[in-house]
């Protein structure tokens, strides 16, 4: 049985972002790896992004799959997006430069 604690990490937490695609890994997993291949993308562009992977798999099916995920993905915080509803753009909030700046010392 989940402890509260692990319920709120598996529906809130930061994303798992797998390494390569896999047929048989989750609905999520494969839109979050589709995603991060495109850095910045729409429901529509994840979706051909999947089809890519999985031609045998009809569009509308990678479409539903892709808008409903990264709807729900935005929805609990998990991604980010911005305000155009009707044709948003979606991201991982990945960091693409390292900091140019040095720490000071701490002691």
């Amino acid at each position: 049985m989940d402890s509260p604690d692990q319920s709120f990490v598996k529906n809130f937490g930061p994303i798992h972002v797998p390494h390569k695609y896999e047929a048989k890994a989750s609905l999520q997993d494969n839109v979050v790896y589709a995603l991060a291949q495109l850095e910045y993308a729409t429901a529509p562009e994840v979706a051909a992004k999947l089809a890519k992977f999985e031609p045998q798999t009809d569009l509308a099916v990678h479409q539903k799959n892709a808008e409903e995920m990264l709807r729900y993905l935005f929805k609990t915080g998990r991604i980010k997006g911005d305000d155009n509803e009707n044709n948003r753009q979606y991201n991982l909030s990945k960091i693409l430069t390292q900091n140019s700046g040095k720490a000071d010392a701490l002691f």
